[in-house]
């Protein structure tokens, strides 16, 4: 019998082999390969002609018309061999298998009288896909190495046409991130409970990645907007094969303006800067009221002295005293040669003092790093056994300092995806794939305030550029130096699958695929400050305050038995508006979001006229949204957003490519049924006044133990109520949809096309709108509720273009698109005439409509110059209908409340990229010892350029004025310089990566970050510019109020205050008012 310890470790040997088989990614898709074979002297079709894939078993044989289909053929690039008895056998080497792509191979075959020989030939790309009938992008691994500032998929994608982010997350065509599908490998790559596409993967296991925007097939299903998909590499039976890539780029801030812990920076200045701080700014900058304008009001510090030595306390404060403990809570140095020159004493400040000091300082330049690696090849020792079995395995290790330092300086990332795929037989293979995803970074939720945690809002993790999250913070600026204010989360992703193909003829095949996505949340909670006290300025001891989060009870700091000090509230400083703790809050994210798929699809390639495809998806999401917040001891303070719900949807589809000489057309309906979890929603009575009021308990650790177990106690409470109020709790509804859709594409010639496509694409509203809810267990209590009846909402899309080849190997696209959304989630607040009820909740009200035009010109032949320019148009508007409030007193229902006139539309926003790379090959110019110091130099270029976005200045209120200023425009030039060699047999490549090659300041002004909205700074702004709208009589009476503002001139929004122009007044918070400077990326990779 077996020992513990041995049954142990075979458990455990087991469980791994399981989580191999059940969590490995979906395999990778399939596309065919067509053409036509032809005799090389007379021109005419050759019938009977065998065309297989090499190192494959997939082949055809061409019909009377010398035309072949091979289906099932896995994505990448392939070699295509045809032969016929009595002509020379032709190999088409580097042929692209792309997703949703027909990739084309055509032979010219010589005769001969010698059987056995063989010519190869480069396969010429088909730029053109003339069975495509949508707006289609494919991009390489090679082009992906090529281009500039990529280190993650996300960078790359934000690149490409009508790709965009919001809140940190990937739009298509003006959609919403929850509308945006993404695949690896088929495997749907989407965090259900956020709502938003994920993007972690490795660059190095990339082979493919294809971008459609709109009018995709059937067999796609659950998006609305675009579709990412990508193809990952599996390993090459032959030989190993791998790349590694390390990187790291220059320290530097990232924004521009200088350090922000600094004593002379703009926050910090009237408290640090010695020659302000302690007399205070009305007597220094008396004769200055420009500079007292753009900054707070201080008293300085000889003042805050004076009144706390009023109570005769045990050790009296000095100023310096003051200045030393507001440099330590500020987290930077002082300035001990400003202090000396503005006569202090400073010889009381010891060595140690100032060595503390400079490791205290909130440290703000870093260097971000990244390693990128992967490897494969046939499975060493058992693959011979498993079907000729390959594997590969990628990792992607990196670390991304934020704009604005936090809890945590940097955000790090750890992603490992592993694939193995074998062939047990000739007609079945076998993949397996697996991804684990570890991120450790801060969450952009304040538990104090009970932000939403979903991705349109404040869920996920805190974008790298946080100037908004810091900015808008809460309470003014009060929390800009509390480090722990926003808290610490880390995530962890397992997903994956396993796929069956099975070939049951040349025409016929079947794919089963069985995947599941795991994701776990974690979130640290409580104190975590250390006490331990390192120094004293007088009467004041300090620890590592601010850092380390201290919530609960007062700051009591006991020196000795003879002296303890106790600090204000919030650790403030007199006359000091900043806050450095308290209000940290906890986030208690134990989410736990399940999601499993399993898709059947059967394609018959019927003639050559048509490609059947049909098939069915299931797909499961458990959602165990365990999530609370507090910020205090006080159960009154605390959030709820724990809820568990299985939601599903089904889809069944069957679609047709069919091939006439005239057309292409790709037809297509698709079913859904979309299950709400079941169970039952409080949707009975809209105004249950005790259901949804303040709870009260007699202790706080009730409900804080209640909700740590991950109970609900307000759906408890609910259920409690129902059962006395039978009809409170209604089930929920489950809805049935219909998709058809139609792409055609009529090729002019082999060089031109027209498509069109058309289509209805529903998919599941955000789960958050449908089940996360916010209540507060005082105050208002429930604050929204969402609503999982909502129906799924709707685009109906429609795009017509027009694609030309020429010159070979440019290809130029132009379309025109145009999108009607309907049944959107919008907000209906409910009140009632007691004023107890006041919450929002989501209804299918909102739509938009969409219209866009986009021009594409590309060359991707590997010659000398590749890349694309793309100009991109779209003009966007939204709005809502039906009821805006919901009372208790119907007769006020059918009198107010409708939402009219709230249609907002923006002008349209002209956007041009151009991605360019220029290429030198190995042997260019003269060669020393081999050596060709000319050659294998790439150059590629990123420019881009966005007008700025449009906004509403109206200081005189006039009847429809809308849009009539807009923000400065954006620009963008990246540069990427490589240059390849070899090294021991190893292909290596040296490289600098330079975003912002011309340190453009790109303006923050549209986003709102530089003003202070408490003084009213955008207004004052805008009015202190010289503008030409200014030249009218209108504005006199302005004039005549604010003296030297409305002044007509030649300014232009943007402009800020300088010698020339020392009228302006510039915004008060300029320190946010340019980002993304000159970032300097050194690499290194090898290739093997």
């Amino acid at each position: 019998m077996p020992s513990k310890g041995s049954l142990s470790r075979t458990g455990r040997g087991f469980a791994l082999i399981l989580l191999l088989v059940f969590t490995g990614a979906q395999a990778q898709t399939r596309s065919r390969v067509s053409g036509t074979v032809k005799d090389a002297a007379s021109g005419e079709t050759l019938p009977g002609v065998n065309v297989v894939i090499e190192g494959t078993s997939l082949g055809a044989i061409t019909n009377l018309k010398g035309e072949f289909v091979i289906i099932n053929v896995p994505i990448g690039t392939v070699a295509v061999r045809a032969s016929l008895m009595g002509y020379t056998t032709q190999k088409l080497t580097e042929v692209m298998v792309s997703a949703d792509r027909v990739a084309r191979a055509d032979f010219a075959l010589r005769q001969t009288v010698l059987q056995g020989s063989e010519v190869v030939v480069r396969a010429q790309r088909d730029e053109l896909n003339l069975e495509v009938s949508n707006t289609q992008m494919v991009v390489s691994d090679a082009q992906l190495q090529d281009a500039t500032g990529i280190r993650e998929v996300n960078a790359f994608l934000t690149k490409l046409p009508g790709v965009s982010t919001d809140n940190g997350y990937l739009t298509i065509r003006g959609g919403s991130a929850d509308q945006t599908g993404m695949l690896v490998n088929g495997l749907s790559y989407v965090n259900s409970a956020a709502g938003n596409a994920e993007t972690s993967i490795p660059l190095s296991a990339i082979e493919q990645i294809s971008l459609m925007s709109g009018g995709y097939n059937a067999e796609y299903g659950n998006f609305r907007s675009g579709l990412i998909n990508v193809s990952t590499k599996s390993g090459s039976k032959e030989a190993y094969h791998g790349t590694i890539s390390l990187s790291m780029d220059n320290a530097h801030i990232r924004r521009f303006g200088g350090p922000f812990y600094d004593t002379k920076s703009q926050p910090l200045r009237v408290y640090l800067d010695p020659a302000v701080a302690f007399n205070g700014t009305n007597e220094v900058w008396k004769d200055d009221p420009y500079l007292r304008q753009q900054h707070p009001t201080f008293t300085g510090w000889n003042t805050a002295a004076a009144n706390f030595n009023k109570g005769n306390p045990k050790i009296p404060a000095t100023p310096l005293d003051y200045y030393l403990l507001a440099a330590w809570m500020f987290m930077t140095v002082p300035d001990y040669d400003g202090l000396e020159k503005a006569g202090i004493d400073i010889s009381g400040i010891t060595a140690r003092q100032r060595a503390l000091f400079a490791e205290h300082r909130m440290e703000e330049e870093g260097s971000d790093w990244n390693i990128d690696g992967g490897f494969g090849g046939p499975l060493p020792l058992i693959g011979h056994y498993l079907g000729n079995a390959t594997f590969y395995v990628s990792n992607n290790s990196q670390a991304r300092h934020y704009v604005m330092p936090v809890v945590r300086k940097t955000q790090e990332s750890y992603t490992t995806l592993a694939t193995l795929r074998s062939q047990p037989r000739n007609n079945i293979t076998l993949t397996l794939n697996g991804l684990h995803k570890r991120q450790m970074g801060v969450s952009p939720i304040r538990p104090a305030f009970g932000d939403f945690p979903d991705a349109s809002r404040s869920g996920g993790f805190m974008p790298l550029n946080n100037i908004r999250n810091i900015r808008n913070v809460g309470d003014s600026y009060a929390y800009w130096f509390d480090p722990p204010f926003f808290p610490e989360i880390d995530q962890t992703t397992l997903m994956g699958g396993m796929t069956v193909n099975h070939v049951l003829s040349k025409s016929l095949f079947y794919e089963l695929s069985l995947s599941a996505m795991h994701i776990k949340n974690n979130s640290n909670v409580g104190d975590n400050r250390d006490q331990t006290i390192l120094t004293q300025f007088g009467p004041f001891p300090v620890t590592e305050m601010p850092f380390g989060k201290f919530m609960y009870g007062t700051n009591k700091l006991q020196v000795d038995t003879s002296y303890t000090y106790t600090y204000p509230s919030y650790d403030g400083l007199p006359g000091v508006p900043y806050r450095f703790r308290r209000k940290e809050g906890d986030l208690y994210d134990n989410t736990r979001v399940g999601q499993y798929r399993a898709k059947f699809d059967l394609a018959w390639q019927a003639g050559s006229s048509h490609y059947l495809k049909a098939g069915s998806e299931y797909n499961n999401i458990d959602i165990r949204h365990n999530l609370w917040q507090k910020w205090n001891e006080n159960y009154y303070n605390a959030y709820e957003f724990n809820y568990h719900r299985t939601p599903s949807q089904t889809g069944i589809y069957l679609q047709d490519q069919i091939s006439l000489e005239s057309m292409i057309a790709n037809l297509g309906l698709r079913y859904d049924y979309y299950y709400g979890g079941g169970g039952k929603w409080p949707t009975g009575d809209a105004f249950a006044t005790e259901a949804f009021t303040p709870q009260t308990f007699g202790e706080d650790s009730v409900l804080f133990d209640y909700l740590e177990s991950g109970r609900s106690w307000i759906w408890d409470s609910w259920e409690a109520y129902d059962r006395e109020h039978p009809g409170f709790l209604q089930k929920i509804r489950n809805f049935h949809t219909l998709s058809p859709r139609i792409g055609i594409s009529f090729p002019v010639s082999d060089k031109s096309k027209f498509y069109f496509n058309y289509g209805h694409f529903r998919s599941n509203p955000p789960y958050y709108t449908m089940y996360l809810y916010r209540y507060r267990y005082t105050k208002n209590g429930l604050y929204d509720m969402s609503n999982p009846n909502l129906e799924p909402p709707r685009t109906i899309s429609y795009e017509l273009g027009v694609a030309y080849n020429f010159y070979d190997s440019f290809v130029a696209k132009i379309s025109g698109y145009s999108k009607d959304v309907s049944g959107q989630h919008g907000e209906v607040t409910y009140t009632n005439a007691a004023g107890s009820i006041n919450y929002d909740a989501w209804s299918n009200n909102e739509y938009e409509d969409i219209q866009g035009f986009e021009i594409n010109i590309s060359k991707s032949d590997g010659g000398w110059v590749n890349g694309w320019v793309n100009f991109n148009y779209m003009l966007k508007k939204s709005g809502l209908t039906g009821r805006e409030t919901i009372t208790d007193v119907t007769i006020n229902n059918d009198q107010e409340g409708l939402y009219e006139g709230q249609e907002s539309s923006s002008l349209p926003v002209p956007k041009i990229n151009a991605n360019l790379t220029f290429r030198a090959p190995d042997d260019l110019g003269p060669g020393v010892l081999g050596f060709h110091p000319l050659g294998g130099w790439n150059f590629t270029l990123f420019g881009e350029w966005e007008r700025g976005d449009h906004f509403t200045f109206n200081p005189l209120s006039e009847l429809h004025v809308n849009d009539n200023m807009r923000w400065p425009d954006y620009t963008m030039i990246d540069l990427k310089i490589t240059r390849m060699f070899r090294l021991a047999g190893v292909q290596t490549t040296l490289f600098v990566d330079i975003s912002n090659l011309f340190n453009f300041k790109v303006n923050y002004m549209e986003r709102g970050w530089p003003f202070d909205s408490a003084v009213n700074d955008e207004y004052y702004y805008l009015a202190s510019l010289r503008l030409p709208m200014y030249d009218s009589p209108d504005y006199d009476a302005l004039r005549a109020t604010y003296p030297g503002y409305f002044i007509p001139g030649e300014d232009r929004i943007g402009d800020l205050r300088s010698a020339g122009k020392p009228y302006i007044n510039d915004p008060n918070f300029n320190f946010w008012l340019y980002g993304q400077p000159r970032d300097i990326w050194f690499g290194l990779r090898f290739a093997f």
